[in-house]
């Protein structure tokens, strides 16, 4: 099926509700993806999640809209301390199944580059799962390389949430 080019914009307070329903969905599909659990970001009040998403001059939200549905959603923090504060992190990043393999994806990180740009930033990493193949190749077709790998030792075991460190020298 082929969708209109959605809109991209970061979001504010309004868009919260919305986010919150889009991160439960991110969360039942790849619970191992995230730090928090269902029952965890289901006890957030509205306030917490504007607080979020809310952009400050440190980070920003980006939402993709298909009409007035958020189909999609991915931030960008700056490291917060000072010998750190040129490096940014995308984070969160998340398509609604239906609107997968869409661009919606490369469109959001390029509006968090663009950011990062705006923002002074030197460089942005991100972590994504080590067997992630289809986001890794997605990452790299935006110019991220991967910097590290967790070690796949014996005191992992079987440990299913390796992860790859990726990152993007902005020039």
């Amino acid at each position: 099926m082929e969708y209109a080019r959605p809109i991209i914009r970061p979001l504010s307070a309004p868009d919260a509700l919305a986010y919150g329903s889009l991160r439960l969905c991110a969360i039942d599909e790849a619970p191992e993806s995230f730090l928090s659990t269902r029952e965890e970001e289901e006890k957030r009040s509205i306030g917490d999640i504007e607080a979020r998403i809310c952009a400050t001059a440190n980070q920003v939200v980006f939402g993709a809209f298909e009409g007035e549905t958020l189909v999609a959603v991915a931030g960008l923090r700056r490291y917060p301390l000072r010998p750190v504060q040129q490096k940014g992190f995308l984070w969160g990043l998340f398509v609604a199944q239906a609107h997968r393999r869409s661009g919606i994806a490369r469109s959001l990180i390029a509006a968090a580059v663009e950011q990062a740009r705006a923002m002074g930033l030197t460089q942005i990493a991100l972590n994504t799962g080590a067997e992630n193949a289809s986001a890794i190749a997605l990452y790299r077709s935006a110019g991220f390389e991967a910097v590290e790998e967790e070690p796949d030792d014996d005191t992992a075991g079987e440990d299913e949430d390796r992860e790859v460190e990726m990152v993007l020298r902005l020039g």
